[in-house]
């Protein structure tokens, strides 16, 4: 029996309502001409996907005009990395500026970047954005970013409305880490998935270390990703439970909730309303549109889909439309495994065992009869 390597997708049983208030800074979302770039962290200067792909949305290598935000950061070193690799991919160093935007001191400099939180407000640097082809997020700390551009009362600063403009009127946002993490209007800031499975949703000044796992924390994102709620680091942090989880709590049964693994990226294109997955791992696609609750209490659900995209595989986020990549090679017979049923607890506790389940203990086996659900208890 041979078959293609594909998008997995299975029915899953699990186990639930937080709702946040939207933010959204743009009233008609239909005209929304820009693209994201939603890296899930770890992003290697080697990975050429994903820096072609940022740099031609960009507008090219002659076109491009790139301001990298440091904000999340604790220092500059990450800006400076992202602006040498840009460099190596044939840009030049007058086409990239860093931004002066944070919200406290780094290290390793001598300034106090603590008072460039004003610069959020500058008319001068807000021009200076609106006329930027691309603007990049680097890791750290999302709690940073919008501390940075939002004001305490919730609305927008300068500096974001000019990020939003640019980004309306056709420019691209890329992110990785943090700068992913923030993509969504519902922002997961902390929390693993054991925290999420065990129902707990807390504000950041409840969390409990004290405790074998830890809650997990929501606030309001940046909403660039109108088509979901965003995860990053994903399998390589075990964070399935904590997104299928967050999607239940939010009710995001008209949406799709993603989690991007390290050094990828989902490509989001609003006028084709599509997105695209490149790098070298991939994006799970959390559907819980058809969701059944067995036991609230107890955490226990029917019917939660996922699918695992790799690159080359895309989606139609109006359609729910997959396409799988036509270059996977197809397994041999003798490639196949005995099925033998695992301790599903592992995809949600154990870093990197995602993949492995869903390959070599769901897919990559003898068994004919299509395996329907995954049962999961706490």
């Amino acid at each position: 029996m041979n078959k293609k390597w594909m998008s997995v997708t299975l029915a899953m049983t699990l186990g639930l309502s937080l709702t946040l208030p939207s933010m959204s800074f743009a009233k008609n979302k239909e005209d929304w001409k820009g693209n994201l770039v939603i890296a899930g962290g770890a992003l290697g200067g080697s990975n050429k996907e994903v820096y072609n792909e940022f740099i031609t949305l960009a507008g090219g290598k002659k076109k491009a005009k790139i301001g990298i935000i440091p904000a999340a950061s604790s220092s500059l070193k990450s800006s400076q990395s992202f602006k040498a690799d840009l460099i190596t991919y044939g840009l030049h160093e007058h086409q990239i500026e860093i931004v002066p935007l944070a919200n406290r001191d780094f290290s390793g400099t001598p300034e106090d970047e603590s008072k460039w939180k004003k610069n959020a407000n500058n008319k001068k640097i807000a021009k200076k954005i609106e006329n930027y082809s691309a603007i990049w997020f680097v890791g750290g700390d999302q709690l940073r970013i919008t501390d940075t551009l939002v004001k305490s009362n919730g609305h927008r600063t300068k500096a974001l409305d000019a990020i939003w403009k640019m980004y309306i009127e056709g420019g691209v946002i890329g992110g990785t880490s943090a700068g992913a993490a923030v993509m969504s209007e519902v922002m997961i800031t902390g929390g693993d998935s054991l925290g999420a499975l065990n129902n707990e949703f807390v504000r950041k000044s409840k969390l409990n270390s004290s405790k074998e796992y830890e809650p997990v924390h929501l606030e309001k994102g940046l909403g660039f990703f109108k088509y979901g709620i965003v995860d990053q680091h994903f399998d390589e942090r075990a964070r399935l439970g904590r997104l299928v989880m967050t999607a239940l709590k939010e009710k995001s049964k008209k949406q799709f909730a993603y989690g991007v693994d390290e050094d990828t990226a989902l490509i989001v294109n609003n006028k084709q309303k599509a997105v695209k997955i490149v790098g070298r791992s991939g994006v799970s696609v959390v559907d819980v549109s058809k969701v059944k609750v067995t036991d609230s209490d107890k955490a226990h659900f029917q019917d939660v889909y996922i699918s695992h995209l790799v690159s080359g595989d895309a989606l139609n986020v109006s359609t729910k439309e997959f396409f799988i990549s036509d270059h996977k090679d197809e397994t041999n017979e003798y490639e196949y495994y005995e099925f033998k049923p695992l301790d599903a607890t592992g995809v949600f506790t154990s870093y990197g065992r995602l993949k492995e389940y869903l390959s070599y203990s769901l897919i990559d086996n003898r068994t004919t009869d299509a395996v329907k659900k995954l049962f999961v208890r706490f």
